[in-house]
């Protein structure tokens, strides 16, 4: 897109509307490549998208399946290195809370730390019990968010703190099921309680906390049984409700043990698994990007300018590139490939591993329908902004020192 984009830059294209082109043109495109996903079904959809985003390994493909299939679709994976060349699974049970801000004993707070005068007293008697601390409140301000990491990074804090998801009776029952879950006293400014008056009794302890970008895992187990209950009894909560609180509490957590294989490469398939469970899957090979030009035209008569007319010509051409190129890498004729698959219906592509044109999500030749939408996104972004701003900043690439010469006698 770059190339193409520059190229009619340089014969006089306005560069601006070029780009307002690409991106008109992608967002109708997203909308056509969400309605046509396909929702995971079973276990071998879910091996299919692991194994190919792990290099059509089929043993990572089986390991990320089974473990999904023991956690559910709520449970967590997390990775570490195994002292072994074994790749192992190890599952236990967990509760995953999402919105992460930011941090082992528990502080459940049902109030928003506003300013850091209300936190200091608090701090301060934590600091003697020399145990990490995590803090999900209700909401923390910017001031006393930016003075937690200053003294984090510093060494002067073991602290994290993690602002509770959801809205309203939403938000202060999850509250209640994470302290009750590692026996902390529910705090709530509902009964005029302050940061000030907290002491260490009142404080959770968990055996494990597993903190990512985007979701913390408390690694314990009892409330499920107590909201069953309560489910049963029919005393607390609408049904749907009470529902999602088990599914969250239920969510189990898999420690993969990381041996012969790469963490990077367990760590793309499980991203890749998890984002085609929520958006779906598409057929692979680029197949989905060749059966999306289907709807160039109309997108065109639907500009007025010509220039935006060529940013919509630019992201088609582009669109061709990926399973011209994997056809090309096979011994194939790129563009005979590309013409073979417009020809048929959205299912259908070119499977590079068997050399025939087939339904790819039979086949197993699948890509998360995010990824698919994301990798477009991104590319038409970066394009445009090269071509509006002429410039690109890269790192800089040292230039390896000269060997020095071996004189005998005098080089070491």
């Amino acid at each position: 897109m770059i190339k193409t984009g520059m190229l009619a830059v340089t014969f006089g294209a306005n560069p601006v509307l070029v780009k307002k082109g690409m991106d008109m043109t992608v967002k109708e495109l997203i909308k056509v490549l969400k309605k046509n996903s396909f929702p995971v079904k079973g276990k071998d959809d879910i091996k299919a998208v692991a194994s190919i985003s792990a290099g059509n390994d089929e043993f990572v493909g089986n390991l990320i399946a089974e473990t999904i299939e023991k956690i559910g679709s709520d449970g967590v994976i997390s990775l570490e290195s195994s002292s072994t060349s074994d790749t192992s699974v190890i599952i236990e049970e967990g509760m995953k809370v999402i919105e992460l801000i930011l941090a082992l004993m528990i502080l459940a707070l049902n109030l928003k730390i506003a300013n850091v005068q209300e936190i200091v007293p608090f701090l301060e008697k934590t600091t003697q019990l020399s145990v990490p601390l995590l803090i999900i409140a209700e909401d923390i301000s910017k001031p006393v968010l930016e003075t937690l990491v200053v003294n984090k990074m510093k060494g002067l804090l073991n602290v994290a703190v993690v602002k509770c998801p959801g809205f309203g009776d939403r938000k202060k029952a999850l509250l209640q099921d994470i302290a009750l879950m590692t026996g902390a006293d529910f705090l709530s400014g509902d009964f005029g309680l302050t940061l000030g008056s907290v002491t260490s009794d009142q404080l959770g302890i968990a055996r494990k906390v597993t903190i990512t970008s985007n979701s913390t895992t408390i690694v314990v187990k009892a409330r499920i049984l107590q909201i069953k209950k309560d489910l049963t009894e029919q005393i607390m909560l609408p049904f749907k409700k009470a529902l999602r609180r088990i599914a969250k509490l239920s969510g189990g957590v898999a420690v993969i043990k990381v041996g012969a294989h790469t963490e990077t490469e367990l760590e793309d398939a499980k991203n890749a698994t998890f984002a085609a469970m929520d958006e779906g899957i598409v057929p692979g090979g680029g197949a989905t990007y060749i059966h999306l030009l289907e709807q160039i035209s109309s997108i065109k008569n639907s500009m007025e300018d010509e220039n935006e007319k060529i940013g919509a010509d630019i992201v088609a051409k582009a669109l061709l590139a990926p399973a011209k190129t994997i056809a090309t890498n096979a011994g194939d004729d790129g563009a005979v490939v590309v013409e073979n698959i417009r020809s048929r219906d959205w299912r259908t592509g070119y499977n590079a591993m068997t050399g025939r044109y087939e339904d790819l999500l039979n086949a197993g030749v699948i890509d998360p329908c995010r990824v698919s939408r994301c990798a477009l996104q991104s590319a038409v972004s970066i394009a445009g902004i090269v071509l509006t701003t002429q410039a690109v900043l890269v790192e800089k690439i040292k230039k390896p020192r000269p060997a020095v010469p071996y004189v005998p006698g005098i080089t070491p």
